[in-house]
């Protein structure tokens, strides 16, 4: 990929490149389009089409998304994401109606208590991975990703831990319906 991406450089070559490949795609594309069906579905770089897609299809094909259906309530100033379990998140971005939140893997942090914009949860299943440990949460109505970075000497979170999810909202993306 480096070759081939130093090659288009060297020659200034524009060059559309087919793959169902992710990893190949983000790592080797300036700009990406996703197409469903034969219809452009998104196109931008491959960081904004992974951290802001513009739709569910575009967020469950580039890389794992846990998708929270649900609807907004206005509280004051405040936004609020509520699923159909009741849980509730406060958004940082404008949203209104009914729609789906989109959060990936990484930014959502397991703890042992309720700390902020939490969803309570139970570890359904743990997978070492190496540089991460791969967890399958129980939460919101639904079996949700959280990637934790390992680190040597930590013993993370067993199946049936009862736990809470510590969302990072600012990366959260709403998708109206």
């Amino acid at each position: 990929r480096r070759e081939l991406l130093a090659l288009q450089r060297k020659l200034g070559l524009t060059t559309i490149f087919v793959t169902h490949d992710q990893e190949e795609a983000n790592t080797t594309s300036d700009r990406m389009a996703v197409l469903d069906g034969g219809v452009i579905q998104q196109i931008g770089t491959p960081q904004t089409l992974y951290d802001t897609p513009e739709n569910l299809f575009v967020a469950s094909f580039l890389g794992t998304a846990n998708i929270l259906e649900g609807k907004v309530e206005r509280d004051g100033g405040d936004i609020r994401f509520v699923a159909g379990t009741g849980d509730k998140l406060l958004l940082s971005s404008e949203a209104d109606g009914t729609g789906a939140i989109v959060l990936r893997p990484q930014n959502i942090a397991i703890t042992d208590r309720p700390d902020g914009d939490t969803l309570s949860g139970r570890i359904l299943h743990r997978e070492f991975l190496g540089s991460q440990i791969r967890y399958i949460v129980q939460a919101a109505g639904t079996e949700m990703v959280v990637d934790q970075g390992h680190k040597a000497g930590e013993a993370g979170y067993l199946p049936e831990t009862d736990v809470h999810l510590k969302v990072n909202t600012q990366s959260a993306v709403w998708i109206p319906q």
